[in-house]
């Protein structure tokens, strides 16, 4: 019982401290208006004017609080992401406020260790760096984050179901993507900032949601280390290291999809969703410009990217050089979700976003801007090589290489004809 008020009485006692606290400082949304102001961003006859606040929840956490102001005529969106960076920078100005909220009071559990839990949370206040994110509908956004983004969050499996699989978590929550919503998408950005692994990501949710369902065709111009390790799968239709045999992959997934359309033109169907055809090929391409100078390649890429949606083909189209010649036009088109990692130019991420902006992305692994109503922010998942295995072992069909087949064929001809050859079956092994 003497535990219990005691508990009380330290929770009341931190709330009336933050309220103490909160009253003598200006809130978020009227900080905002003095460091617009302060930045050229009013007239002297016209202000911005707060319309409207409300909660950003994820599920049912509350994550931040969006503002909405009537900017004064005369000043257009981009003048305030221009000073996007003072905005931020001024909300987060050092300070002693700690900002306790109800629900920061609901997470403390009344137990022996509440004085240390307390103390805990006051530290993680102090600590914590605001991000916002802003946008315009008619009138200016604000988003103003209680936590920023993280640098780093694993894959899991469970995140999604069906078709879709996790882009990655924004400040607002996670951000699923959807191929039968969307059935292409680009992928860019620098080497070593989490491209490749988005795709690792995005192929072993496949797998563990729709196992029996997926197929692949895994084209890998950077050597075919990145995808040698899904060789074997049974879903894997054909496995490319080189242009000659991505044009022949390419053809082979160009005859199905031909031959998937004239079922449904024979039948009435409009696309493999109506037909009720479970089955979807993804397309995986892992550097699209080692394939740009390849006339063929090109032609049958444009294919896929025109017709593949309804026939059930997906095109996963990936590159670290994103230009006009890597990406034509018709293949970026036709590729309606865009996802971009740090590039080193606003010339590219023009070409993948129709706008600048990765190249002022923080230099974070996985950091990256999703393409959909807006730009969005996020960090992707990232996929370890025992989580990778994990998921690949029961989809592992062990069959002989094409070389070894072709070797223990010549040594059965040999056997035939009285040589002294026996046939030897070799296992392959994950590589």
């Amino acid at each position: 019982m003497i535990f219990e008020i005691t508990s009380s009485i330290l929770a009341g006692g931190l709330m009336g401290f933050s309220y103490l606290q909160k009253k003598n400082v200006n809130s978020d949304a009227a900080k905002i208006q003095k460091i617009c102001a302060q930045n050229g961003l009013d007239f002297k006859d016209d202000n911005m004017q707060l319309l409207r606040k409300s909660k950003i929840k994820d599920g049912e956490k509350v994550v931040g609080i969006e503002y909405a102001y009537r900017i004064p005529l005369g000043k257009s969106f981009h003048d305030y992401e221009l000073k996007k960076e003072h905005i931020q920078d001024g909300l987060n100005n050092k300070q002693s406020l700690v900002d306790i909220s109800l629900d920061d009071l609901r997470s403390l559990k009344l137990n022996r260790n509440i004085t240390k839990d307390i103390k805990a949370l006051l530290e993680k206040k102090k600590d914590v760096r605001k991000e916002i994110e802003l946008s315009y509908d008619g009138v200016l956004k604000i988003k103003v984050f209680n936590e920023p983004l993280p640098t780093k969050f694993n894959f899991e499996t469970g995140i999604s179901k069906g078709w879709k699989v996790p882009v990655g978590k924004s400040r607002g929550g996670m951000i699923l993507y959807d191929f039968e919503k969307k059935a292409h998408i680009i992928v860019a950005g620098t080497t070593d900032f989490g491209k490749s692994n988005w795709v690792n990501c995005t192929i072993n949710t496949l797998l563990h949601n729709q196992g029996e369902n997926v197929s692949f065709t895994l084209i890998d111009l950077k050597g075919g280390l990145e995808f040698n390790r899904y060789r074997n799968l049974k879903q894997v239709k054909a496995y490319a290291t080189n242009v000659e045999e991505a044009v022949k992959a390419l053809e082979a997934a160009v005859e199905e999809m031909d031959s998937m359309t004239e079922y449904l033109l024979e039948n009435g169907f409009s696309n493999v969703k109506d037909a009720g055809v479970k089955e979807r090929h993804f397309i995986v391409i892992d550097e699209a410009a080692d394939m740009a100078d390849d006339k063929e390649c090109q032609a049958l890429l444009k294919d896929i990217a025109r017709k593949g949606r309804a026939s059930g083909l997906r095109l996963i189209y990936t590159t670290q050089y994103p230009t006009a010649e890597t990406v034509s036009s018709q293949v970026k088109r036709n590729c309606i979700g865009r996802l971009c990692f740090v590039l080193d130019t606003a010339t590219a991420s023009q070409v993948v976003l129709d706008q600048p902006g990765a190249e002022k992305l923080p230099a974070v692994q996985g950091r990256a801007l999703y393409k959909d109503l807006g730009l969005i922010e996020v960090q992707t998942p990232y996929i370890s090589n025992d989580a990778i295995n994990k998921v690949i072992q029961p989809h592992i069909n062990i069959r002989p290489r094409k070389e070894r087949v072709e070797m223990n064929e010549e040594g059965n001809r040999k056997a035939a004809k009285g040589g002294s050859h026996t046939l030897v079956i070799e296992e392959t092994r994950l590589s």
